[in-house]
Order: C-alpha cells, then structure tokens, then sequence
C-alpha cells in the first residue's frame, strides 16, 4: 500500500471548508430535535439518537413511523438500514483514494462521512486533493452541528415554533432534491429516481408510510442496479 499524507493541516482545511456546511447542518439538527422532543423524546435520547445514527433522513423517517403507532423493531431497523444504505455506495466510491491510509485512520473519517462532505471531498478529489485528512476535516463541524442542534431543539421545544413554521419539514427534500441535481449527468439517472418516487407514492395510498420508505429505497436502488453499465 502506498504512503498517502493524513495531516493537522489536511484535517484543519477540511475544517475550514466545513464550516459552512456545518451552519446549515446545525439548522437541520435544530429542526430534527424539535420533531424527536414532540415525539416524547428527552434531550439526552434525541442527542444520543443523533450521534448513534447520525443520518437526518433515517432519524427523521424513524420518528415519524414511531409517531404512527405501527412501527415495529424490524421495520425501524429496515428503515434505516434501506435509507442509509448509501452510504456504503459513497465508501466504496472513496475507497480508491481513502484506502491508501491505515484501517483506522480510514473508518475513523468513514464515522463522520455525510451526505454533504461526500460531495465536497469528491470534488475536491477530482480537483487533485491529496491529503486524506480532508474528508475528516470536513465532517467535524457537520458532527458538532448536527448534535448541537438536535439537542438546542430538543431542549427548546417548548419556547421554538413548530417545524413546519420554520420550514424545517421541507429541508430533507429540498436537500434530496440538491443532491439528485447536483449528481445527475443524464436523463437516465433520473430513470431510479422516478421509479422510487412512484413506488412511494402507491405505497403510501396502498399500505402506509412505513413501508413506502423501505419499498421506494429497494424499488429505486435495484433500477439503478439493473441499469449500471461499468466504464469500458
């Protein structure tokens, strides 16, 4: 394995470019801690809910299946699983660049990998980044973000309006919505998008939210499967 730098300076320009995304990552804290504590969450669980997952989309989708009343173990933990299955689609997108560095070092940055730094440290790859540090740079203001906001809103919910006066039950999908935009190239990548949409949609009038998350992330992701074509 070839020697690849992970440096204080790589870790603190990863910071530095964070730090943005850390600001907006903190208002998404802030919305999803005030839905956990009108959940019946206390401070202490909705933070720890947060840090153990550390995903808004599967935290949020959890919640609300939790607040139908029907949620079971297993289909909470299907949720979640399905929602954040991603994630080892963004790990092994990295792993050319990231696997160049001891096993810790790397599961250690894969701990604070998110939706938005994938994006940034992608570019910043193809841009000729070397310093694997960076990606962990970046993901520390998005942490400390995410669970100072999760628990000012959790404590705060009795003072804070609800979150739909806020706007804050639109920032998962307008934050989807940014993402499938920044990453499609094509017309046909928006062939899975479409189809898990649909399938959510029939879900939900047919069975019910709770299965339409998990129904819409399998539908979608075995479209984009079956239409993958490795490069030549």
């Amino acid at each position: 394995m070839s020697a690849a730098p992970f440096t204080w300076d790589g870790l603190r320009r990863g910071a530095r470019d964070g730090m943005p995304l850390g600001l907006s990552i903190f208002a998404y804290g802030l919305g999803f801690g005030l839905v956990a504590a009108q959940a019946g969450f206390s401070v202490a669980k909705a933070v720890a809910t947060s840090a153990a997952i550390y995903s808004g989309s599967a935290q949020l989708a959890a919640v609300n299946l939790l607040q139908t009343g029907s949620a079971t173990l297993w289909m909470l933990f299907a949720t979640i699983l399905v929602i954040n299955a991603r994630y080892i689609l963004f790990s092994a997108a990295l792993q050319p660049w990231l696997g160049q560095v001891s096993a810790p070092k790397a599961y250690a940055s894969l701990l604070l990998l998110g939706d938005a730094n994938w994006m940034m440290c992608m570019r910043r790859i193809r841009d000729g980044e070397q310093d694997r540090a960076y990606l962990a740079g970046t993901g520390v203001p998005m942490l400390v973000g995410w669970l100072s906001g999760t628990g000012l809103g959790a404590g705060a919910v009795s003072i804070l309006p609800e979150p739909q006066a806020l706007g804050f039950d639109l920032m998962l999908p307008a934050f989807a919505a940014a993402m499938t935009a920044a990453m499609v190239r094509v017309r046909a990548d928006l062939v899975p998008v479409v189809v898990g949409a649909g399938t959510a949609l029939v879900l939900s009038q047919e069975i019910g939210p709770a299965v339409a998350i998990i129904g819409a992330g399998l539908a979608g992701g075995a479209v984009a499967a079956l239409m993958f074509r490795a490069p030549a």
